[in-house]
């Protein structure tokens, strides 16, 4: 089953765009990412899901959560059928629930969730925007414990790349690279970029750019008085060029291009 919402208020802290459950899921392909966040969760079967060039497979019991325009691709596992429930949404304060920023996604396993007992009673019973917000948030909780709960107890190595994490958050403006993180961290650049990536599924130089090209969208959507190269140095890039490579890279289209969609 699959409903997706028309009365929708964009002004309500959180909203919901479509949910489906029992969903038999065929391939999907988005080169540009999807404008809501995306919850995805296999239900029976399994399928992949390709994500910064990485293959993350999706069993049964296993969701993801994945932020807007983060170009990615999904399918059933051989010829198996891969059944999935999803969520779509967003709002004002949904990035503050959901993932920290500058990571695309996160991978939620052992997960007993059925969306169709979690939100069935609201859907069936009335649409109003509000009374899904309020089930949306209680959903956000449940995969924040959920978290909480399945996380390793915290090390000494957690929070260093944690730090490190919050460097880049701050200070992603600024020319970085793997040798002054690892100074930062007291570690060698090889370990540190295997800690950073079991924790975060990518390096942190990935980490960097994806989070260099997620402002980048905002300022492109948001102030459409700057110009490209004006971007382009508020987000760290070393120059124009660079950094519309790594935009289309990312996107398959130019600035310009993401700019009059938006």
């Amino acid at each position: 089953m699959r409903v997706v919402f028309t009365r929708i208020d964009q002004h309500l802290p959180l909203f919901i765009e479509s949910i489906g459950y029992d969903w038999f899921q065929e391939a999907v392909v988005r080169p540009n990412g999807y404008p809501y966040y995306h919850w995805l969760q296999t239900t029976s079967g399994q399928g992949v899901i390709t994500i910064n060039k990485q293959n993350i497979l999706l069993p049964t019991n296993t969701g993801l959560l994945l932020a807007p325009y983060v170009a990615h691709q999904y399918r059933a596992v051989s010829n198996e059928k891969w059944f999935t429930q999803y969520l779509t949404f967003s709002g004002q304060e949904a990035s503050h629930l959901v993932l920290p920023t500058g990571v695309n996604y996160q991978i939620f396993n052992n997960l007993a969730l059925d969306l169709e007992q979690a939100f069935k009673p609201t859907i069936s019973t009335s649409s109003d925007p509000i009374e899904l917000s309020v089930s949306l948030y209680r959903f956000l909780l449940y995969l924040k414990q959920h978290s909480q709960l399945t996380e390793h107890t915290p090390t000494a190595n957690t929070s260093v790349i944690n730090r490190v994490r919050q460097y880049l958050d701050t200070n992603y403006q600024q020319p970085l690279t793997n040798e002054q993180l690892a100074n930062l961290a007291g570690f060698s650049i090889q370990h540190l970029i295997r800690l950073f990536k079991s924790m975060y599924g990518i390096t942190p130089l990935q980490y960097l750019n994806d989070l260099r090209l997620r402002n980048a969208k905002t300022l492109l959507a948001s102030q459409p008085q700057l110009s490209i190269d004006q971007i382009a140095i508020r987000t760290g890039f070393t120059s124009a060029s660079y950094f519309i490579a790594q935009f289309h890279n990312n996107t398959t289209m130019t600035p310009k291009q993401f700019r009059a969609l938006h």
